[in-house]
């Protein structure tokens, strides 16, 4: 009976190697960082710890499959001289049932719920064994370079990350605007102007030797803030009149529209709108005019369009409120034309959404019904793809402005529609 005590005090390590290993693979890193800046001694060792996760695996590894080692050998000792020969049989039996419930299910179970607390607890402790075990981390981390080719990759990725977010929210952590608002920012930087810009063709810009009674009634009859100015055409974009100096100009601090046309910024169509919103903040300018490969205008776009790509769309007192995206029945959908086919893709119901966007050219819902007809249509005027059944409702200036998307939803497994 004299191996049944350090028997249990090997299970005993065990257990605690165990909830060590599972405590700092689940610990909260952030929050520990958080806890060292403020000059939390335990969350310091605690987050080296963590940064240095392997060479404690390591350490916590070897020591684990020693206690083990040493406490199944005292049993089959101890069985043995109980038993005889049908000891080592028992022993095997009897210390995997202790082993794996003491030693590994339950500490590890109670580690993931507290990782936290425990990390700091055992943080100094784990520290010095790390540091005892250091030829034993050394020789293995040799070995383990030689077998294994390192890959580079991040500790989490982008979708990993919006995964988190959504879970994050279903938990009541976050608020769905609040998720909506990450979410976006994390997209920012992928967007770039050409899924953003406002098409040249539906550009309002003004000559640059129109007269001021032209300009008013540009500025009266469209309620925009700023319109580019252009010389001979729209290729030729020379710069930009703001209502605020036009103002001006009519209380007569000016008398020239040439005196009040401030510079514009000029971007690729290619650029991102994270990189254009920095420029805009250098140049101190809410309007950049986008161009295309050869030079010419491909369109335009303004601080406000770009800021709304992380808080979405922005009203003022005159803009008509104009929905881009709407559920009008069962899987039937009026969309603007200008609204993107990713765009689309993401606001169907889960059941009407495509497995992936189509693959095309064009960047929205207008061009790629128009390139679906392969010309420009009327107003009634239907095609289909897959199960995507489109009706074009307007055209205006050759451009598909509205249209309705009819989905017929794939058969269930019994060979009934949805």
């Amino acid at each position: 009976m004299g191996y049944v005590i350090p028997i249990l005090i090997l299970v005993a390590f065990s257990a605690l190697f165990s909830s060590t290993e599972t405590a700092f693979a689940c610990v909260n890193k952030i929050r520990l960082k958080h806890m060292a800046d403020s000059g939390d001694k335990r969350a310091e060792k605690a987050l080296d710890i963590a940064n240095r996760y392997e060479q404690a695996l390591t350490a916590i590894l070897v020591g684990n499959n020693v206690v083990n080692i040493a406490a199944s050998s005292l049993a089959t000792i101890l069985f043995t001289a109980y038993f005889g020969s049908a000891g080592a049989a028992i022993s095997t039996v009897v210390m995997t049932i202790l082993v794996l419930t003491f030693g590994e299910v339950l500490p590890k179970s109670y580690a993931k719920s507290h990782a936290d607390k425990l990390a700091l607890a055992l943080g100094g402790i784990l520290s010095r064994f790390t540091l005892l075990m250091t030829p034993f981390v050394l020789f293995f981390g040799l070995l383990s370079r030689a077998f294994t080719a390192k890959e580079e990759t991040p500790s989490v990725t982008e979708d990993e990350l919006k995964y988190i977010i959504d879970e994050i929210e279903e938990e009541g952590v976050l608020e769905e605007q609040e998720s909506d608002l990450v979410i976006s920012a994390l997209q920012f930087d992928e967007t770039s102007v050409s899924d953003i810009l406002i098409p040249r063709v539906r550009m309002v810009a003004l000559p640059s030797d129109a007269t001021v009674e032209e300009a008013k009634q540009l500025f009266l009859s469209n309620h925009f803030s700023r319109f580019p100015v252009y010389e001979k055409d729209m290729d030729n974009i020379i710069g930009m009149i703001t209502n605020k100096d036009f103002f001006r100009l009519m209380c007569g601090e000016f008398t020239e529209l040439s005196e009040i046309t401030q510079n514009v910024i000029y971007v690729p169509e290619t650029k991102r709108i994270s990189d254009i919103l920095r420029d805009m903040q250098h140049a101190k300018t809410h309007l950049a005019i986008v161009v295309d490969q050869y030079g010419g205008t491909k369109g335009m776009v303004t601080l406000e369009d770009i800021i709304e790509q992380l808080v979405g769309e922005i009203y003022d007192e005159s803009d008509e409120v104009i929905h881009e995206f709407q559920k009008t029945a069962p899987h039937t959908y009026t969309i603007l034309g200008s609204f993107s086919i990713s765009d689309v893709c993401s606001a169907l119901d889960e059941e009407d959404a495509p497995a992936k966007v189509p693959e095309t050219d064009c960047t929205t819902i207008g061009g790629w019904v128009m390139e679906l007809l392969g010309h420009i249509p009327d107003a009634g005027e239907t095609v289909e793809h897959d199960n995507f059944h489109f009706t074009v409702l307007e055209v205006e200036n050759q451009t598909i402005q509205s249209i309705r998307l009819e989905v017929t939803p794939p058969p269930a497994e019994n060979g009934e529609s949805k």
